[in-house]
């Protein structure tokens, strides 16, 4: 009986013996190969990227290539988008246009001195607009086919003075132009009032 107690008890002492060793392989040996195979992974998903990115580009100059004028055309189309000048006056018309062709009733605009922000300058507009929830919905559709760079930063929509579904709606734009050309005189304009042409009561 000594023996076998003896026997199990060395067995034991084996098996703890064996298992501290596949602990120590796994912590000395088997975690960190998965370590560096998880670095190696990470650097070859940056590789795959950077070499994506210079096929876009070379695509791209073989699309100039084929059409040199492409480039031309593009630089206009950003002019337009985010002109020389602030052009407060084309803001407001376009705005109001969006206004008319959805159905909201354009109440006021007032402009905030342009700053300067990474290359670009930027006024800052707050508008107010009366109308119902789809008119709304139907204005920020028309918004982003402006021709101009329009950007809405603020939205606040309260009940209207005739009560729901009529809707009391403050909007703030940011609208992008390229030199401080005409801002000496939008500063000191003053705020300028809202268009007259907009859609009665949001129909």
């Amino acid at each position: 009986m000594k023996i076998r107690a003896s026997a199990g008890i060395w067995l034991l002492v084996g098996a703890l013996v064996c298992i501290i060793f596949l602990v120590l392989a796994l912590f000395l040996i088997v975690f960190p190969q998965r370590s560096k195979i998880s670095d190696v992974e990470e650097k070859i998903d940056a590789v795959e990227t950077s070499i994506q990115t210079e096929m876009n580009r070379l695509n791209q100059l073989r699309q100039y290539e084929k059409d040199p004028e492409q480039f031309t055309r593009q630089i206009e189309v950003i002019k337009e988008r985010i002109p020389e000048q602030v052009e407060l006056a084309d803001i407001i018309e376009q705005i109001d246009h969006a206004a008319e062709e959805s159905g909201l009733d354009f109440f006021s605009f007032t402009p905030q001195t342009p700053v300067a922000a990474q290359g670009f300058y930027v006024v800052t507009c707050e508008t107010v607009f009366n109308g119902r929830y789809f008119n709304l919905v139907e204005f920020f559709n028309h918004i982003e086919r402006l021709p101009r760079s329009v950007k809405v930063v603020y939205l606040n929509i309260a009940p209207g003075d005739a009560g729901l579904p009529y809707l009391e709606i403050t909007i703030r734009f940011r609208a992008f132009f390229t030199s401080d050309k005409g801002v000496e005189q939008l500063v000191t304009g003053g705020a300028a009032p809202a268009p007259t042409g907009g859609a009665e009561g949001g129909q």
